[in-house]
């Protein structure tokens, strides 16, 4: 009894210690970081239309009230079932995920919740060790302190990577829809949230059979929670999102926007690769003059 009632000491001195240096560190980063996204620049031609992005990350960010419900509704069924009842972390979750990896022997399921996501990425928070998720739920409980769930939805949203280069949903909506994010279809909502989880892979660009599983999975989730009808599900199931031919870029206006790129980072200069973005129609030919950045 002495050395367990020993052990008990020595494990609550530990947690204890553990838990202080956790909330230190969380405290350490700057909150206001959040809301601070790189936005891709437009380039307009010289009749004021949109000719082209330059960006390092190809993002356009919108507020809450313009992302749709469905949206929304799917991620939270997708990712974070308990995201409204939650203050940052998901114990039960934790504790079925540790449980897995504990008999796997590796880190590998996450249980993360939308918070913790956000703290991941915004933070670069990467490394696959019990330590970081520590930390991650830590910070997740500060972003909770100081910020509302619609507030922490609309930052999610508009800072995650979706595949295919496209960051946020506001891009992903234009990129693979080729229309704005408030616009999007039920099934189209479905199809984001379905491949926030592995983005390349399950790109509709990519494999068109896999997105349309994992749309079908998110459907099928929003239904179980109540989010949709019952027969909603398999009505938008059998729905073809029309994608838009974001990749079929005219030569010419590729080669204009970069060249417009290369003299930018000439003027301004960056300590990041900037990529260039053409999405000019086939009719629109080059301007001789230069474009205007915005």
């Amino acid at each position: 009894m002495a050395i367990i009632a020993i052990l008990a000491v020595i494990v609550g001195v530990y947690v204890s210690r553990l838990v202080t240096d956790l909330t230190a560190q969380a405290r350490t980063f700057d909150l206001n970081k959040l809301e601070q996204m790189e936005s891709a620049s437009v380039i307009l031609d010289r009749n004021g239309k949109i000719f082209g992005q330059i960006f390092v990350e190809n993002r356009d960010t919108v507020p809450y009230e313009q992302l749709p419900a469905d949206l929304v509704k799917a991620v939270v069924a997708v990712e974070d079932a308990k995201f409204y009842q939650h203050h940052g972390y998901d114990l039960v979750g934790i504790i079925r995920a540790a449980l897995k990896n504990f008999t796997a022997g590796h880190v590998r399921q996450g249980a993360s919740t939308i918070t913790q996501q956000l703290a991941r990425n915004s933070f670069a928070l990467k490394e696959k060790t019990y330590r970081r998720k520590l930390l991650e739920i830590f910070l997740a409980q500060r972003i909770e302190d100081q910020f509302g769930k619609q507030k922490i939805m609309e930052l999610y949203l508009n800072r995650i990577y979706f595949g295919g280069g496209l960051y946020g949903a506001e891009a992903a909506a234009r990129g693979y829809f080729g229309k704005s994010a408030r616009e999007m279809t039920l099934a189209e909502c479905a199809t984001l949230a379905g491949l926030i989880k592995s983005p390349n892979r399950l790109s509709p660009w990519t494999d068109r059979d896999n997105s349309r599983e994992a749309r079908d999975y998110a459907l099928d989730r929003m239904r179980d929670l109540g989010f949709i009808s019952e027969n909603n599900a398999p009505l938008q199931a059998r729905k073809r999102s029309s994608l838009a031919a974001g990749r079929m870029r005219k030569a010419k206006a590729t080669r204009s926007i970069t060249s417009v790129s290369r003299l930018l980072l000439l003027s301004v200069g960056t300590g990041r690769r900037t990529k260039a973005f053409a999405f000019a129609p086939q009719s629109m030919w080059i301007s001789r003059k230069w474009p205007k950045i915005l």
